[in-house]
């Protein structure tokens, strides 16, 4: 790490002007001296100034976003991501980052940024505070000097050509570059839920703040938010991958598998950071989030998607939403069942922009139980965003073996791998393929999410999710380890338990929504509380579909 050589540095540097300022209190410099140790302890000393008599609690998570913040400082880390807690120093931790960095090194520039620009200038005049205080001149005065020409809320500048500037996501001064670039917030809660939003935030970051870093091999970009969305700007950092990004991850309460692990830091002994917490559900600062605070905030946040994602950092519910994941029934034989009818289910869609929905394909098997019981079993599934011609072609491939998707799952020999059935939604993109591949041989069934569906994609998830809550929809797994999912299933699965929350969710959800819906409408499939409807009213009863 380049902690030591360029602590020296800045000694040396601070120990040069000591010499030639001898009217400065040696008690200040001493106290200092103290301070520019540790971004943590200048947290605990600026508080006051920030928020008046509100006492400070310190937590663990104050000195673990401290020590990743001071590793962004000397360059061991020049893109870090931070997801925490609403009311837990997010903003405040970058005040402090940022008078700490000029403290040390009053020549950076930093270039500050939110969702809005009041916000922006609201933390603009609280470091502005902090700097022209009588507290911060006694002790650092001789070193930093706002400058008299360029001195407003928006931006200021000192006397070592350094300087902060504020503006927001979609604003206008972003012609500068920084140092330092702050995303604290990045995303406005009220409008996570707008697709068009998420997706302009996200692509404007990409093209604007990718080259406003001064040195594109030292600058430093850190960015603060609680999760949103799964496609907030979290998650589209997330899913970059950026190759030196850390990503720090600090839940309300303790999840053991989510465990965050990031880098070796000044205070870890060459290991790499991790949460401290023990066990599951461990609140993150018992003394301020007591039960009944927290309870309170889970109810002002009201829905189990808010919960997930704005405290612990998961912008799902971890057993699933419309969907839960124990609902699923594992199937824990080596090989699928032998199916008595094999429907195909696409959904379709032809641009491969990074904004644009994927093309879906889940092949569902219906067979019997011990109880000649209808059961359906998921046996392939393919996503991917393709143009026209290859779409045209996978669906071609697919329908001759719906196991040609690299799937390594055994089939028993005899099983016939063709589809008896391709159902399409006949609306949009899936019209024209309809068409084209009627004409090329194929038998394609439409199906019209209006007519049959009931409405859009969420309305379709709610029908079909009785039955996937009676345990009638199986998972195939990796046996012997009847417990783990095979990789295609458990990507479904947790898919469905994103869903509506995810953007990528949403088309492998409607493809398995649309194929359960067609099984229930020829009779084949059926919920156990209506199974004597079935058996005394099914229109079908007597019928072969395969």
């Amino acid at each position: 790490m380049r902690f030591n050589t360029v602590l020296k540095s800045i000694r040396d540097y601070e120990s040069r002007l000591s010499l030639f300022n001898p009217s400065i209190d040696q008690k200040f410099i001493d106290d200092a001296g103290k301070i520019e140790e540790s971004l943590i302890l200048l947290l605990e000393s600026i508080w006051p100034l920030l928020e008046g008599n509100k006492p400070f609690i310190k937590g663990w998570y104050h000195e673990a976003i401290s020590d990743h913040l001071e590793a962004c400082f000397y360059g061991d880390i020049t893109y870090l991501l931070i997801n925490q807690p609403p009311r837990t120093s997010k903003s405040t931790l970058l005040i402090a980052l940022f008078i700490w960095a000029w403290i040390k090194d009053p020549s950076l520039q930093f270039l500050c940024l939110s969702f809005g620009l009041r916000l922006s200038i609201r933390d603009s005049v609280r470091c502005r505070r902090i700097i022209s205080s009588q507290w911060f001149k006694n002790r650092w005065g001789h070193k930093v000097r706002l400058s008299d020409d360029v001195n407003n809320k928006l931006r200021f500048d000192n006397t070592a050509c350094g300087y902060r500037m504020a503006t927001s996501i979609h604003g206008t001064g972003t012609g500068d570059g920084g140092d330092f670039i702050l995303i604290d917030d990045a995303n406005n809660a009220g409008e996570t839920e707008s697709e068009t939003k998420r997706e302009s935030t996200n692509e404007w970051c990409d093209s604007v703040l990718s080259t406003r870093l001064n040195n594109l091999d030292t600058g430093r970009i850190i960015a603060v938010q609680q999760r949103l969305h799964a496609q907030d700007h979290s998650g589209h950092i997330l899913s970059s991958n950026i190759p030196d990004l850390v990503h720090l991850c600090i839940p309300m309460e303790f999840e053991i598998s989510r465990r965050c692990i990031t880098i070796p830091l000044k205070n870890t002994l060459g290991k790499p950071w991790q949460d401290p917490r023990k066990r599951e559900r461990e609140v993150l600062c018992p003394t301020r989030f007591n039960p009944k605070a927290l309870s309170k905030m889970k109810a002002n946040l009201q829905t189990e998607y808010r919960i997930a994602g704005q405290l612990q950092q998961r912008p799902a519910p971890a057993e699933g939403g419309i969907f839960k994941k124990h609902w699923w029934s594992l199937w824990k034989q080596k090989s699928p069942p032998r199916c008595q009818f094999v429907l195909q289910s696409w959904d379709t869609a032809f641009s491969t922009s990074s904004t644009s929905s994927a093309s879906v394909c889940t092949t569902w098997g219906l067979f019997k139980d011990r109880y000649d019981v209808a059961q359906i079993i998921l046996l392939s599934k393919w996503r991917g965003k393709v143009e026209n011609p290859d779409l045209r072609r996978m669906v071609i491939r697919l329908s001759k073996n719906y196991y040609d998707t690299i799937i390594d799952y055994p089939v028993p020999e005899g099983h016939i791998v063709k589809p008896d059935m391709i159902l399409m939604e006949s609306k949009a993109n899936g019209t024209p393929m309809i068409q084209d591949l009627t004409r090329a041989g194929l038998i394609i069934n439409r199906f019209d999410p209006l007519k049959h569906g009931g409405g859009d994609k969420e309305v379709r998830a709610h029908i079909i999710s009785p039955l996937v809550e009676a345990g009638r929809i199986w998972m195939p797994t990796i046996a012997p380890d009847s417990e783990k999912l095979r990789p295609y299933a458990d990507r479904f699965v947790n898919a469905c338990a994103s869903f509506p929350n995810d953007d990528e969710s949403k088309d492998i959800v409607d493809s398995m929504s649309q194929a359960l819906i067609k099984f229930r409408l020829m009779g084949l499939i059926g919920h156990p509380d209506d199974a004597y409807i079935m058996e005394e009213f099914n229109p079908n009863k007597g019928k072969k579909f395969y």
